[in-house]
């Protein structure tokens, strides 16, 4: 029987053999990604949705979407790009992938066969091969990428000898090998803490029953609590609030816990009336969607703490974890027993997980009445410390950071100060101590703290990702920022995260990819087309740079720092009147209001004037700009790094 074989470019794709060669080189692959190609090649030219490949490469598995996107880099790594520039593989936005290479279908000792590869290539049967028939298309697919004339096949002597044969099959396995290796390396955090395992669950937000705003924030507060209390519990793996957040509206909550990778999902509708809350809840198994659990309690609202301690200790006997007496106090310890403060908690935590200037100081004013209200309430000063630092922080600029910073410190060490096993202050404290106090030392153990004491928090692994990308630890950065985004894949803010990452590291194609996949998540998500933008403009793309930091401008409704982004993005792109008119307004407003010096400071470096970016660099250094840590790494500062100045600028920062 004739060996089938793909040919595309230099290329040649035998799926019998489990091999790749470009030039009759075998390049290695691990099966997985593999197997993505193949499918990819035998549908060319159209569109292969994700469902289909995860229905294909991983049947009966529990797995995230975050796979494919970590194969699909991976042969985009190995197969490069077309002549003209552009990936064989294209990302169709929310939908899947599409390969674009001019495919010819072969057999051993033809000649390559000028018509298009169609799914029915290689029959029936099952696996890979069968599941390309069922392979979804568009009514419309793409033309033909121009290529240049194919390579004509090997001879058929010459793939027939013996030795040669052995020597191709030994390289693809000592390569799949070590390829498999390097998978396994990136993704060794997912497969111990994110997979799916016999006590792993996703809690989505409670659905309120009537669109009321006290029922919104009532919602997500019950989930947020019931999060925090199993999260504490080391023998149930529970998905963050950023990691469900999306799913506050699903219809299908068994497809939304395949999306999370979990063996059971919780879901619940609340309502609030009066002095009384209705909260119905039940427990699904995913794998096959029966009933393990469910409960309707109709209680006074100052007994919702007992609602609380009834469902975490069924959701953990119907689990069949078995809790020590510890254990059992650890799940039922009340951070408070004031109804009224933990009502402004949850008020606190729903509009700072909106992540906007108003959220953002809607959230300080609730977590300070929580406090006023039970000032031993350890989970309301974490609150509070996040607040005030994304007050201070680099994107919202609400408070000058020597306003704002020294506030949030305060908070988290009262909050550790009360409870010291919070992996949410230990994590605050570490923030502060890595953007404000440039401690380096200090930030990275109270992250590894709060790791240590929740694995599964993503906010520690995001802000650690930041202190290790600031330090010049790219490749430690990576893999943190990478855990922060396996543990939450459907967040937004670690979607966002994971492009800034990439941008420190100079890889854009792959930060746009993230900033990209961020804004379909959310399309006004402010930082996340800052993100896109700068890796547009180091890119050499200054048209869609500006495009993308003008959205920022109508987003921020003209806020300075959205201005600042723009009027680089016009200075790169050699625009200077339109920039130096921009940094001119920036300069007088500055006198009215808070403009923070460093966005000065970087738009001076733009246009080229150092000496004036300089003198704002130490205003920014004075207040402690947040923004400031990426002194080190990030390419803004690229044109003035051997200037004297900027080593004294390092060397203050302990940065040298």
């Amino acid at each position: 029987m004739k060996t089938k074989y793909f040919c595309f470019d230099n290329f040649r794709l035998c799926p019998d053999e489990h091999l790749l060669l470009r030039d009759e080189t075998p390049l290695p692959l691990a099966p997985k990604a593999f197997d993505i190609l193949v499918l990819l090649v035998q549908n060319s030219g159209h569109l292969v949705k994700r469902d289909t490949l995860m229905e294909a490469v991983w049947p009966d598995s529990f797995v995230e979407e975050t796979n494919i996107t970590v194969n699909i880099s991976l042969l985009r790594k190995v197969i490069g790009n077309l002549a003209d520039g552009q990936p064989y593989i294209e990302t169709v936005p929310r939908k899947g992938y599409r390969f674009n290479g001019r495919v010819t279908e072969c057999e051993e000792g033809d000649e390559p066969r000028s018509e298009a590869v169609v799914p029915a290539a290689f029959g029936g049967g099952t696996g890979i091969a069968a599941a390309a028939v069922r392979v979804a298309v568009t009514d419309n697919p793409i033309a033909e990428a121009s290529a240049p004339a194919l390579s004509p096949p090997a001879a058929k002597s010459e793939w027939r000898t013996s030795a040669t044969r052995i020597l191709l099959l030994t390289s693809a396995i000592v390569g799949v090998a070590l390829v498999s290796f390097y998978v396994w390396w990136h993704l060794k955090a997912k497969s111990s803490t994110v997979s799916a395992s016999e006590h792993s669950i996703a809690i989505l937000p409670f659905r309120p029953l009537e669109a009321t705003p006290a029922d919104e924030y009532l919602g997500l507060g019950m989930t947020d609590a019931l999060i925090t209390r199993l999260s504490n519990l080391h023998k149930i793996i529970v998905r963050p609030v950023g990691a469900v957040r999306k799913y506050a509206k699903a219809d299908d909550p068994i497809a939304a816990g395949r999306q999370l990778a979990v063996q059971s999902v919780l879901e619940g509708s609340i309502q609030h009336s009066a002095d009384r809350t209705r909260v119905t809840v039940r427990l699904l198994r995913v794998s096959d969607g029966e009933l393990l659990w469910g409960s309707e309690f109709d209680e006074k609202f100052t007994d919702m703490f007992s609602v609380e301690d009834s469902i975490s200790q069924k959701v953990a006997t119907a689990l069949a974890v078995n809790l020590s007496g510890d254990e059992q106090k650890q799940l039922l310890r009340p951070f408070t027993g004031n109804s009224d403060a933990y009502q402004l908690y949850m008020k606190g935590r729903f509009f700072w997980n909106r992540r906007t200037v108003d959220g953002v100081k809607k959230s300080i004013d609730y977590f300070e009445q929580a406090i006023r209200a039970d000032p031993n309430y350890a989970l309301a000063y974490a609150g509070l410390a996040d607040s005030y630092t994304l007050a201070g922080s680099y994107g919202y600029s609400i408070l000058p950071p020597m306003e704002a910073m020294p506030k949030a410190e305060e908070a988290a060490k009262k909050a550790l100060a009360i409870d010291d096993s919070l992996a949410e202050a230990h994590a605050s404290l570490g923030y502060l101590k890595f953007i404000y106090d440039w401690d380096w030392p200090g930030a990275e153990e109270e992250f590894k703290r709060s790791i240590a004491l929740n694995p599964l928090y993503d906010t520690a692994h995001h802000w650690y990702s930041h202190e290790l990308a600031a330090l010049g630890r790219m490749g430690e950065a990576l893999v943190e920022a990478r855990r922060a985004l396996q543990i939450s894949p459907s967040d937004t803010v670690m979607n966002e995260h994971m492009g800034w990452t990439y941008l420190m590291a100079r890889d854009y194609d792959h930060a746009i990819q993230s900033a990209r996949r961020a804004i379909e998540m959310e399309p006004d998500f402010l930082l996340a087309h800052r993100v896109l933008g700068l890796a547009y403009q180091y890119r050499g793309q200054h048209e869609e740079a500006i495009a993308e930091s003008t959205r920022g401008v109508e987003i921020a409704h003209e806020d300075p720092v959205a201005q600042a982004y723009l009027a680089r993005a016009y200075a790169a792109a050699g625009k200077t009147q339109q920039a130096t008119q921009m940094l001119n307004d920036l300069v007088r407003l500055y006198r009215k209001q808070y403009v923070p010096p460093l966005e000065i400071a970087l738009t001076y470096l733009a246009v080229g004037k150092s000496d004036e970016a300089f003198e704002w660099l130490h205003k920014a250094a004075d207040e402690r700009a947040s923004a400031l840590v990426y002194l080190k790494v990030n390419q803004a500062y690229d044109p003035v790094r051997s200037d004297p100045r900027f080593k004294d600028l390092e060397l203050r920062m302990r940065l040298n």
